[in-house]
């Protein structure tokens, strides 16, 4: 039975709903993206999804809870699967979820070490599920970390571009999302790719587009573009190209064409293209853009843009950096991650290119290089109330960077500053962390371009 939030939890916490102190009726949790990740700010994105996909409504049935409780006792014994708070849930709250949960609005780049959500149960008898939810609510991690990574290269492409172009508005297509095919599944391609979609305008993997399109509330605004791959390149094999070249060109007069270049010798190719096709590539009503991917990326991305500058001609803009003919470009689609392109740009840059020369796609570096840890995201009870009285709750070992928060959390932004603070009245008002669940139902939903509105918080003013 998919979607059964009796089993959406790790085995461990089956047994927890009898581990907690006598008369304990409330645990308050939150999450955070701990100090030391890989970078100083996390963009929260994709619990709008995880709560519409699996817990609003009514989400608990009695055939539910029968498959799930066979499922436990034969996966750890009998009397494990706590039956009674399920069918307590199904009947006082009509399967619906007695939870209350804050979170910062999606799209926001917060700094790490700072609450982005916090979830509490609303029924006494019932303290064990609000970490019972732990589990889905934590792989919000992954569409946060995605959509962190994409933001942090858009900022790297625009500090680029600040410093060797004459705009930055080139930038929105300059970073493509390949990831499709590496994503484990269709639904982590789809929120990874919607986690990028938060930076980028393009991508390739439609059901990023699809999700934003359902979960969103929105038309998304994604592009891509006509593409060769190996298996036409190789078609009429190694003396060939030409042929094939000849009908791309043919095919596709208009637009951006995309051509992959490195089945056999892209060096080759390049003087192919100059002797045969460059009247035809210069006078088409588009762009050509010519795909190495074969050796290292760093030299060799430098050595095509030459070539192309050498065949194809090339101006110096204001800034003095060189910037191939408009028809022309170049572009890296293969094993790149954050340094990789890093490394493209500064060599660009330092050999006299404008960033704008080269676009990237990148796949497995984006949608799969990434975990958990990449960004140190936790999930952690910070309060609990026995017998009306509520108590801090906290860890502290020994690495002292994985000490948690003690109360109930209120995230403020002041001066210009986002802070964890204890809440409070005061901080009450203050508070960015708004309802978004509250007894099976969504609160402040948001649409796709607020999403993106927030997390266009622009490289001058990092």
């Amino acid at each position: 039975m998919d979607n059964n939030i009796c089993l959406l939890t790790d085995s461990y916490k089956l047994c927890h709903w009898n581990m907690y102190p006598e008369g304990t009726e409330n645990v308050y949790s939150y999450f955070e993206s701990r100090k030391g990740a890989t970078f100083n700010k996390t963009v929260f994105f994709g619990l709008q999804y995880i709560l519409q996909k699996y817990l609003a409504g009514q989400v608990v049935t009695k055939e539910k809870i029968d498959a799930a409780e066979e499922l436990v006792n034969a996966h750890m014994g009998p009397g494990k699967f706590n039956r009674a708070g399920w069918e307590l849930i199904l009947d006082k709250w009509d399967g619906r979820l007695p939870l209350e949960i804050n979170a910062v609005p999606e799209g926001t780049p917060v700094p790490t070490g700072n609450v982005m959500m916090t979830v509490v149960n609303l029924e006494p008898q019932c303290p064990w599920l609000t970490n019972y939810v732990e589990t889905i609510l934590t792989q919000v991690w992954y569409p946060s970390t995605v959509a962190t990574l994409s933001r942090e290269i858009k900022l790297m492409l625009e500090n680029y571009a600040v410093k060797t172009c004459e705009g930055i508005d080139h930038v929105a297509f300059q970073l493509h999302d390949f990831g499709y095919r590496g994503a484990t599944s269709v639904e982590s391609a789809g929120l990874g790719g919607a986690g990028h979609l938060i930076n980028f305008n393009g991508t390739d993997t439609i059901r990023a587009i699809e999700l934003i399109n359902k979960y969103y509330h929105s038309q998304a605004q994604a592009y891509s573009v006509p593409a060769t791959e190996h298996s036409i390149m190789t078609s009429l094999g190694r003396n060939g190209e030409k042929q094939v070249m000849a009908k791309l060109l043919k095919d596709y007069p208009t637009g951006i064409l995309s051509v992959v270049i490195d089945s056999y010798n892209y060096r080759e190719f390049i003087k192919m293209c100059a002797e045969e096709f460059s009247k035809e590539i210069l006078n088409r009503d588009g762009k050509v853009v010519f795909r190495p991917d074969s050796g290292d990326p760093t030299s060799v991305s430098l050595e095509v843009v030459e070539m192309l500058g050498a065949v194809f001609g090339y101006i110096k803009n204001e800034l003095g950096y060189r910037v191939l003919h408009p028809k022309v470009g170049a572009l890296w689609g293969d094993g790149i991650d954050y340094q990789g392109i890093r490394n493209i740009l500064f060599n660009l840059k330092n050999t006299g290119w404008a960033s704008s020369n080269m676009v990237f796609g990148m796949g497995g570096g984006m949608l799969q290089k990434v975990n958990r840890d990449t960004q140190r995201f936790a999930f952690k009870c910070s309060a609990q109330c026995r017998n009306g009285v509520w108590y801090d709750i906290f860890k502290d070992p020994l690495d002292s960077s994985k000490r948690s928060k003690t109360g109930s959390l209120a995230l403020i932004y002041w001066n210009g500053e986002y802070s964890t603070v204890t809440l409070d009245e005061h901080s009450r008002h203050m508070d960015c962390l708004k309802t978004v669940f509250l007894k099976g139902n969504l609160l402040h939903q948001t649409d796709f371009e607020s999403v993106k509105q927030r997390a266009l918080t622009r490289l001058n003013i990092e």
